[in-house]
């Protein structure tokens, strides 16, 4: 029987103690603090550039080299000031917090003079410790603001005359300076993607940015610190323009974006400030790179690079541009308002839209300009090939090794002038391109040249190379995985390669999805942002294993702009919509999740109002006056609340929409939702709306499970493994229920259908259940360890890099999110590092470690916002160690797996007689047997096991006579070939009798 249903809890010391107790034990005796500050971010990111928050939060990292147990941060003092010299000399003109008695060391709210536009800020801070000893001030740290104003823009909107979407389009603008710089910023707002040059170099590592936004609304602007490139005398800024994302049209709220940017450089000398803003006396003239292909669904495409009008210095100062055009001012006074777009998207998406690349720009600029939050876009992970050979056609293919999102690059030679050479990139072997994914280069009279991308990428493996007339050298060839510049913060091994290959490969399939600020379906074919994928990933992939603060407030922004004025929030979060619920429920549960592992509370205060509104939406579309859960929609149509799962191993038909099972599925998802939804109004103290999310909670429970439930089964209608799980994770079951419905969803994965039995939407919850609620690793570990067909062992078999869209491992996708989102299961499963329910934001979280079934060692960390905490534990027959690691400022409840209390070891003693380690309690688990509860401050902990608990699976129910029919099912370990059989999107079991 699962834990949550036998807790057996030694309360008595539990009410007796608390976290104060833990973190104020066995501090060190020194006269000063040994404490050592790093990792200064403002607003999550590291010395961040052109931040709009005039109230930034400001977080440290504090590292104590003698690893004192129960050390921590009683206070702090932080200085702000207007230059570095002043911050080094403890001038604080800005802000000095003084002494703050408080052990907050993530996301302290800036409390100082009010910050300017285009400003530059340093700041340092230090630290007391429990002995009252200070640390030494931290290294210095700064931040800049943007432009906070409309009014602070200067700069016109301007384009280039003639021009078609398609164009890759040069900007250039000359200017003197009587002296080197005090300080520099320019300010780049864009449709599409840009990129800087000054004085011939590139300003920033990133590529492809801005990041998409709901662009009716808002536009995300970059700033770049130029002042190192500039120089007394003559200069020249540069500016590469490309449509980009602004060529998408599945936006019918803003259809036909314009191709147009605008820049702004401030620019500090001693005596004087310059102001250089983007007007027609900017010269332009397109470039020698242009698009190829639509920028649609199936087909966006590449680039073509015509070496014949290469100029690789216009953007010097010595380049004469005298025959460039003057660039023209978009008036956006006399644009023309933009409604809702009749085009015609098709019934579900799937419709190519008109294309809008030749249109001038017309139409009125309504979105506000904000500051990218998110990490730029950068060259993430360099990509080497491991193979080239010639196919029957006299092509050359490269196998680059992996399946990846980005760019391409090659060294080309032995051409002729007019030459044209084309790259097909596929996912799969058996097509040369992916959904017309393709790219040109076109020789000089040299003969010799260089292809990369730049303003877009591609998603596969092989690249077929039509009209090349040698065979190229591997040396000669490379490949960038692009996405945002967050840093992986997780590291997993364990005993089963199979296992570490698991793990690394989702987090490539999530990296490999994750382009423009959005986590998206796949990076060929359709480039959407449907909602579900982020549910799961945020939950496993994102939050548990990259830096993901910047990335959910950007994205947290993009919903709640694109949240529409009844309240719906959008499935797609970039295109086209649709009304199905777990598609659209990253408000709350997302927003919530984030809350739970960052404790950032300022986040669930901007997403409140936009809360509110879908919640009263989805009260309009339930039956909760009445007694009654949703309302549901017409069978097989895409009403709402629509489909339940998607790409399961049973299949996924559009036919099942508003079946029976989808409605269980999604009343169990509203009811998840309204608990976050509870969850967030409690933190924020909103009593009225927490009152109003309980009671219908308790109304959507009742009448869910009433719905489709078997008493004398304990089966929600089929009694799939999802109808079970997600009843008991969202509260519908009954605790007189609960153990009938427990049992059914154990005796599914056993023995019934013991499989991976979810697909793209169920998965979101799946993984929670399994992972933090239902508390069963060791089930999971049965089917990650499975290589048969269908499981993520089996994509393995096949070859695959990254997760294909379809368990059938065959298909036009393979590169997929469909099966992402299990990242939790190693970091928060097998380690046990996740959030106290009691204490969230990781200031105070549990290790709750499970070494199941045959694994023998896990090795794991977990750098959160204090620091890396790390759990590695191995085991032999009876025996165990746990190396536990607890960042200083931090506290854990640690759960041990052992017989009894007597039999753990802390050092040379008892655990519970060590320095700094209190026993709390015991609690019982289907998983590892039982645990044995410590609580613990900062430090490093050894605990040795000498008797660990024997668990078993428990016997069939209603064990048939014929034991095949509850084995394996021995046709799933055939290798599909065809995509006609078994059918193209599921799996059809065949018994071996």
């Amino acid at each position: 029987m699962k834990n949550q249903l036998n807790r057996h809890i030694s309360m008595k010391l539990l009410q007796l103690i608390g976290i104060a107790f833990v973190m104020v034990c066995f501090t060190g005796c020194n006269s000063s603090s040994t404490f050592v500050l790093a990792d200064l971010k403002c607003e999550y990111r590291t010395n961040p550039l052109g931040i709009d928050n005039t109230t930034p939060r400001l977080s440290w990292r504090i590292i104590e080299e003698k690893n004192t147990r129960g050390q921590k941060q009683t206070a702090f003092q932080i200085l702000v000031a207007s230059s570095l010299s002043n911050l080094e000399d403890d001038n604080a003109d800005v802000w000095n917090s003084g002494k703050v008695n408080s052990n907050q060391s993530v996301n302290v709210t800036y409390k100082g003079a009010d910050l300017e536009s285009s400003k530059q800020y340093f700041w340092k801070v230090k630290v007391w410790d429990t002995n009252g000893e200070s640390s030494q001030w931290s290294n210095p740290a700064k931040f800049s603001m943007g432009l906070l104003k409309p009014s602070d823009w200067k700069g016109d909107w301007i384009y280039k005359n003639n021009q078609n979407k398609k164009d890759h389009n040069w900007y250039r603008k000359n200017f003197t300076l009587e002296e080197n710089p005090q300080s520099a910023f320019i300010y780049v707002a864009s449709f599409g993607y840009h990129e800087v040059y000054v004085n011939g170099k590139k300003v920033s590592n990133a590529v492809m940015n801005p990041v998409y936004s709901f662009v009716k609304k808002r536009l995300p602007y970059l700033t770049y610190d130029i002042k190192e490139y500039l120089r007394n005398g003559d200069n020249v800024i540069g500016i590469w323009h490309a449509a980009g994302w602004s060529r998408w049209g599945r936006i019918k709220a803003y259809y036909d974006a314009p191709f147009v940017f605008k820049a702004q450089a401030n620019i500090t000398l001693r005596n004087t400030n310059l102001e250089l803003k983007t007007d027609a006396s900017w010269k332009c003239k397109k470039s020698y790179s242009a698009y190829v292909g639509r920028w649609d669904i199936k087909d966006f495409g590449g680039e073509i690079i015509d070496e014949r009008l290469r100029e690789d210095d216009w953007n010097t100062t010595a380049y004469n541009d005298a025959d460039w055009e003057n660039a023209m001012v978009f008036n956006n006074e006399e644009a023309k308002e933009v409604g809702i777009s009749n085009v015609n998207l098709g019934p579900k998406g799937a419709i190519v839209v008109p294309s809008t690349d030749a249109n001038p720009p017309t139409s009125k600029i309504t979105a506000t300009l904000s500051a990218q939050m998110v990490e730029p876009q950068v060259k993430y992970k360099e990509v080497t090939p491991i193979d080239v050979q010639k196919d029957s056609e006299g092509n050359y293919v490269v196998d680059m090794g992996e399946n990846y999102t980005g760019f391409f690059e090659m060294n080309l030679f032995n051409g002729k002038e007019g030459d044209t050479i084309t790259f097909k990139i596929a996912d799969r072997k058996v097509v040369k391109s992916s959904w017309n994914q393709r790219s040109k280069y076109v020789f000089d009279k040299t003969g010799t040249g260089h292809f990369t991308n730049r303003f877009n990428l591609a998603g596969g493996r092989w690249v077929t190379i039509t009209g090349l007339n040698y065979k190229p050298a591997l040396k000669d060839i490379k490949g960038y995985v692009i996405t945002s510049d967050r840093k992986q913060i997780s590291q997993f091994t364990s005993s089963s390669e199979l296992l570490n290959k698991i793990y690394q490969i989702n987090l490539n399939t999530y990296i490999a999805n994750t382009i423009d600020g959005v986590l998206v379906d796949c990076p060929h074919r359709e480039r959407r942002g449907w909602g579900e994928v982020t549910v799961a990933a945020m939950y496993g992939d994102a939050l548990p294993n990259f830096e993901s603060g910047a990335y959910m407030t950007q994205y947290a922004q993009f919903m709640q702009d694109a949240q529409a004025d009844d309240g719906k929030m959008r499935a797609v979060i970039n295109g086209d919509d649709f009304e199905f619920l777990m598609w659209m429920a990253n408000s709350p549960i997302t927003i919530w999740e984030t809350y739970k592992m960052l404790g950032d509370k300022k986040l669930l205060e901007n997403h409140y109002p936009t809360l509110q509104k879908w919640m009263h939406w989805l009260y309009e579309h339930s039956d909760y006056e009445t007694g009654g859960a949703l309302k549901i929609g017409t069978r097989g149509s895409l009403e709402f609340p629509g489909l339940g799962d998607w790409c399961t191993p049973r299949g996924n038909f559009w036919s099942s929409s508003n079946s029976p099972e989808s409605a269980h599925f999604n009343n169990c998802v509203y009811a998840f939702m309204l608990e976050s939804a509870l969850e967030i109004a409690k933190t924020l103290c909103k009593k009225e709306d927490a009152k109003l999310y309980e009671d219908r909670l308790k109304v959507q429970r009742n009448a869910t499970h009433q719905n489709i439930y078997n008493a004398g089964t304990g089966k929600y209608g089929l009694g799939h493994q999802v109808n079970q799980a997600f009843a008991l994770l969202s509260g519908v079951t009954p605790k007189s229920e609960q153990e009938k419905v427990y049992n059914n969803l154990v005796d599914q994965v056993l023995y019934k259908f013991p499989y991976y039995d979810t697909g793209s939407s169920g998965q979101a919850l799946y993984t929670r259940y399994f992972t933090e609620y239902g508390e069963r690793m060791d089930l999971i570990y049965e089917l990650l360890k499975d290589k048969r067909h269908p499981s993520y062992g089996y994509f393995i078999e096949q070859g695959k890099t990254v997760w294909p869209e379809r368990w059938s491992a065959i298909g036009n996708s393979q590169i997929h999110t469909c099966y992402t989102g299990i990242g939790g299961y190693f970091i928060k499963g097998f380690a046990g590092i996740r959030p106290d329910s009691e204490n969230l934001g990781m200031q105070h979280f549990i290790i709750k470690p499970s070494p199941v079934g045959d694994l023998t060692f896990a090795n794991t960390s977990y750098k959160s916002m204090y620091g890396t905490i790390v759990s590695n534990w191995k085991k032999n027959d009876s025996e165990a160690t746990f190396n536990i690691e607890v960042p200083v400022n931090t506290s854990a409840k640690i759960y041990i797996p052992a017989t009894r209390k007597e039999v753990v070891l802390e050092g040379e003693s008892t655990a519970e007689k060590s320095k700094g380690i209190q026993f709390i309690g015991t609690e019982k688990s289907d998983a590892v047997g039982n645990y044995i509860i410590y609580q613990v401050g900062s430090g490093t902990y050894n605990f040795k096991v000498s008797e660990l608990p024997k668990v078993s699976y428990p016997d069939p129910l209603d064990k048939p006579d014929n034991l095949a029919l509850i084995g394996r099912m021995n046709a799933s370990s055939m290798t599909i070939q065809s995509e006609n059989y078994p059918f193209l999107k599921h799996f059809v079991p065949m018994m071996k009798i």
